[in-house]
């Protein structure tokens, strides 16, 4: 017979789970929207809500739950300490309530490290022993696979490849620090770079497809498509310090492989061009022959990333 777990993928839109067997197909899913303002209280009893929905409309019995979730996330202690997107996630428990209401074991990810033991396990990572993931979207987050196993650090944070330093005299980042990867390169980073292109005023055809709006990445990377030198070169930086930061990851761990997801893919080869020559310029030894793959896993990263995690830990014990 077939293991099935219940998988969550908890974002700032959509709060979304479903039934996962251990091979990853996805059966019974439910979607809500993400509330914009809620108390931890009410959070925490629309998770309950819905987690119970699919169970109860599956039709099958799940060993675990695991939800995964962005944010700083202490997966040993069970606990969201912040969520940037999620109104109501701040240090609050989740993995007790869940396990009282399901009557099994339940687990929390961070959604990036998650991401990484699902494309490990089921995606572009699929072969590999030791895998470094790379997530990049709105911000820029990391998982890490060592030894056929999802690395958790000291306190169960590890993978926050965003906030490596890559350049000391760079844009401050939200966490503090000047130069984070994730000041440099992330939707928000290139929402910043068009900003500063329009404030200039460096791009006229930026500013055509902006108009009134306000300037998102989107807009960049459509501008530099039209052919605008100025945006382009605007992602083809980003692109760079991408691969300063990867290439150096590369280094330090020599992984089997590179894996990428997130919304920032669409921009193709304007940003991984950039990053590839970066990384080849930092490789040192045999960390060179990383490869570099995109994530298979599309929307769904999220829910299969936490049915690998629920299956790892069901293994584990």
């Amino acid at each position: 017979m077939a293991r099935w777990v219940v998988a969550a993928d908890f974002g700032g839109t959509h709060l979304r789970a479903a039934v996962v067997a251990e091979d990853g197909t996805v059966g019974y899913r439910a979607d809500r929207r993400t509330p914009a303002q809620a108390s931890a209280g009410e959070m925490v009893g629309l998770v309950l809500d819905l987690l119970g929905e699919v169970v109860g409309a599956s039709g099958v019995r799940p060993e675990a739950a695991c939800i995964a979730t962005a944010g700083l996330v202490n997966a040993n202690e069970g606990k969201v300490i912040f969520a940037p997107n999620i109104a109501g996630f701040r240090d609050v428990v989740l993995t007790t309530p869940v396990a009282q209401r399901l009557g099994i074991p339940a687990f929390i990810e961070n959604d990036a490290s998650a991401a990484a033991l699902g494309e490990f396990r089921y995606g572009a990572g699929r072969g590999t022993r030791h895998l470094l993931h790379a997530t990049l979207g709105t911000g820029i987050g990391g998982g890490l696979v060592i030894d056929r196993r999802l690395y958790r650090g000291a306190q169960g944070l590890a993978g926050e490849i965003g906030h490596m330093v890559v350049d000391p005299s760079g844009p401050r980042c939200a966490c503090g620090s000047r130069g984070c990867l994730e000041a440099l390169v992330s939707g928000v980073a290139f929402a910043a770079r068009a900003r500063r292109l329009l404030e200039q005023g460096k791009s006229a055809v930026l500013k055509e497809i902006v108009g009134y709006e306000e300037p998102t990445g989107v807009h960049l990377f459509e501008a530099a498509r039209r052919g605008d030198r100025a945006s382009e070169a605007e992602i083809r930086n980003g692109g760079h310090f991408l691969g300063l930061g990867l290439g150096s990851l590369v280094n330090v761990l020599n992984p089997d492989a590179v894996t990428l997801s997130g919304g920032l893919l669409a921009m193709g080869e304007m940003l991984l061009g950039p990053m590839r020559e970066a990384m080849r310029s930092m490789a040192y030894g045999a960390a060179g022959s990383a490869l570099v793959r995109v994530g298979e896993l599309g929307e769904d990263t999220g829910l299969l990333g936490a049915a690998a995690v629920a299956f790892e830990r069901l293994e584990l014990g």
